[in-house]
């Protein structure tokens, strides 16, 4: 079938054919700069995260160490308080709103977690929901990321999986005890009282185009906990 175009209809295809072209690579421009926000996030939090678990922060300017500083000794949370962030210290270019570090061997899944749920922070780490339980705190540690980003590799988690939570406080271990896919509104955040777990959420299917109508969903069961000080 041929498809007349009359001579002044050119102009106009030309002008949307340019005009795709742009958003096309404005598309681009803005995948690549969330690429390398998360990323940049990513390094300067873990080198800041492991110089805490060292138990020195260099800090300096140019890239040259000037001093070492010990770090005060992180204080233990009150019962019950889930929605309260560890007493972290401060220290120059650290996250406030950082966690820890979270880890599952067996996929090669590192990641920083940062507490909240919204859109700056799932695009620079998992979030962590807020007024669920801390790291081995009982109750349910709850944790959310982008499927085509940070929780990618979750497509490769399988039932005993260890899942490593580590904090200033100490290092917290999971086991994976059950992977569902269910619809949104089945989600539970809830845990029995004398429960210690915590759950993985993203969404579901991981190669699905556009906005995934399901949620993969990961539960595990606490183990064990390392104080922060021992070997990782």
């Amino acid at each position: 079938m041929r498809i007349r175009m009359k001579f002044g209809d050119r102009p106009l295809l030309r002008s949307v054919a340019d005009l795709l072209m742009l958003v096309g690579i404005a598309s681009m421009l803005l995948f690549a700069w969330t690429l390398l926000d998360g990323t940049y996030y990513q390094y300067m939090q873990r080198l800041r995260f492991d110089k805490e678990l060292a138990g020195t922060e260099v800090v300096g300017g140019s890239g040259e160490i000037a001093k070492e500083i010990a770090l005060p000794e992180a204080r233990p949370q009150p019962e019950g308080a889930f929605h309260v962030l560890p007493n972290l210290p401060k220290l120059p270019g650290r996250d406030p709103m950082l966690i820890g570090e979270l880890v599952v061997p067996h996929i090669g899944l590192s990641v920083m977690v940062r507490e909240g749920m919204d859109a700056v922070t799932l695009r620079r780490a998992v979030g962590h929901v807020p007024s669920t339980a801390l790291p081995g705190q009982p109750g349910n540690f709850v944790l959310l990321g982008h499927r085509d980003t940070f929780f990618r590799r979750l497509r490769e988690l399988e039932r005993g999986d260890t899942v490593q939570i580590s904090t200033t406080r100490g290092r917290f271990t999971y086991a994976v005890e059950s992977i569902e896919v269910v619809e949104p509104e089945g989600i539970s955040l809830s845990a029995l009282p004398s429960e210690t777990v915590a759950t993985l959420i993203t969404c579901f299917p991981f190669n699905y185009v556009g906005t995934a109508p399901r949620r993969f969903v990961a539960r595990a069961r606490f183990r064990d906990a390392t104080p922060s000080g021992e070997p990782r």
